[in-house]
């Protein structure tokens, strides 16, 4: 399989999935690593360290294995994902 040579934001994501972000956020940083296709991306090395501040990204890889999460959820939460 050939590198991935873009990766979409969360809020990109979350309006292709029409899901929440912070819901989408929160299962892929507790579910999906690099590996998975989700990654962070950091915008602005010139701020102090504490201030370091990145943004979730995914490649195609990492929006199935997202999608996928989301359905698992909704089939735990009898169809209420983001909403239970």
């Amino acid at each position: 399989m050939a590198a991935p040579s873009f990766v979409y934001t969360i809020s990109c994501v979350a309006k292709m999935l029409g899901e929440p972000e912070d819901w989408l956020e929160e299962l892929a940083s507790m579910n999906l690593e690099p590996e998975d296709g989700c990654l962070g991306i950091i915008d602005d090395l010139d701020v102090p360290a504490e201030q370091l501040a990145t943004v979730t990204a995914f490649t195609n890889a990492g929006i199935e294995a997202l999608r996928e999460l989301v359905a698992e959820a909704k089939r735990q939460s009898g169809g209420m994902g983001s909403q239970g």
